[in-house]
C-alpha cells in the first residue's frame, strides 16, 4: 500500500497501538486505540478502511513473527 507522507507515522503508531491492544487485552482497553490514531487523518470511509486493514495486516504479521 502506497502511503502519504502524512499517513506514514500515523500508521505506524495505529499499527504499535493494535498490537498493544492485541497483547494485553483484557476487556475494556484503555488508552489510544489503532481506530482513534487513524481517525486524527479524518480520512474518507474508503481511505479509513483501507488503512484499517493495513495496520491489522503489519500488526498481524509481526505478531506472527514472535
Amino acid at each position: 500500500m502506497n502511503l502519504t507522507p502524512k499517513e506514514q507515522p500515523v500508521v505506524r503508531r495505529a499499527v504499535a497501538a493494535y498490537i498493544e491492544a492485541k497483547k494485553d487485552h483484557k476487556g475494556q482497553f484503555e488508552g489510544a486505540t489503532a481506530d482513534a490514531i487513524l481517525e486524527e487523518l479524518k480520512p474518507t470511509p474508503v481511505r479509513w478502511a483501507e488503512l484499517a486493514a493495513f495496520v491489522v495486516e503489519i500488526a498481524e504479521s509481526r505478531s506472527r513473527r514472535h
